[in-house]
């Protein structure tokens, strides 16, 4: 029964929405409670908190319960490649990329699979601007990641930030026919729909990516995931005063990875806007 509640708590992490994060770290504390000795559990704990951290809630409540979470599942011993992506995460969200790497690249060493592993790799690599890294890595990352989604987001991002348009477009097109895939069996994953309106907008099908942004945020309307996601869509189609729009509600939602936002080539039509450099300034790495 925990390990039902700890399958289940993952499905609802790779969402990554704010109401999905919760799900997931609900299936997660109640798995452990079944079975406190249930390491992989713990490292799930660790690696959603320091998520949630990252992406809705910048206190270091998030941060200390990701290290208390890791600790645990360190001592008992048997969380291996998983509790070092988790401790990777912890010290993502602390801007510690460099770290971050070494570390999830070891876990990635010991089992290629690894949930979340490679995402996150991607991740790391590209707030430390190694773009070229990230695009090097994305043929073993997309074929260790399953049916992962996420994989291909710091993939696109690479691609579009080292202006390898031709490259990007068949990224695109891969990623499109696996969200169709996907939401055909779940309707209800909202970041999957703004990830496939993305897609829809790089392809020039504008309707249809309107479509699904509005679906999104009808099915999360105050999700700082979906909210930011939606801002890209409308950057890609140029609709500056839609995707400011959309940016200002993500922020009110807690979206606070300015990193990621200022070198997300999605939003590269408001770099310079006032606005957006007022939502996003310049981070000290810049």
């Amino acid at each position: 029964q925990a390990y039902d509640l700890y399958l289940r708590g993952k499905s609802y992490a790779r969402r990554m929405t704010r109401q999905d994060s919760e799900f997931a770290l609900q299936m997660f504390e109640n798995a452990v409670a079944l079975d406190p000795s249930f390491a992989m559990a713990y490292a799930a704990i660790a690696n959603a908190s320091a998520q949630y951290h990252q992406h809705f809630e910048r206190t270091p409540a998030w941060i200390e319960r990701a290290k208390t979470a890791s600790q645990r599942a360190s001592m008992l011993g048997k969380a291996g490649p998983e509790i070092l992506v988790a401790e990777a995460w912890i010290l993502y969200a602390e801007a510690k990329y460099d770290e971050a790497i070494g570390r999830v690249r070891r876990a990635i060493e010991r089992k290629p699979d690894v949930e979340g592993g490679y995402y996150l790799l991607g991740r790391a690599l590209f707030a430390a601007g190694q773009y070229q890294k990230v695009v090097d890595l994305a043929e073993a990352a997309i074929a260790a990641s399953g049916d992962d989604y996420n994989i291909y987001v710091p993939i696109h991002n690479a691609l579009g930030a080292l202006g390898k348009k031709e490259a990007l477009r068949n990224a695109v097109l891969q990623r499109m026919q696996v969200l169709e895939e996907h939401l055909r069996k779940s309707p209800e994953d909202a970041r999957g729909r703004t990830l496939l309106a993305t897609d829809y907008a790089q392809v020039e099908r504008a309707e249809d990516a309107a479509r699904e942004a509005s679906l999104a945020q009808a099915l999360r309307p105050n999700d700082a995931m979906v909210l930011y996601n939606v801002a890209c869509v409308f950057g890609q189609l140029g609709k500056k005063d839609e995707a400011l729009e959309a940016l200002r509600k993500a922020k009110d939602a807690g979206e606070e990875d300015a990193t990621w936002a200022r070198r997300d080539p999605d939003l590269a039509v408001l770099h310079g806007d006032p606005e957006f450099e007022k939502l996003y300034p310049p981070t000290a790495a810049e």
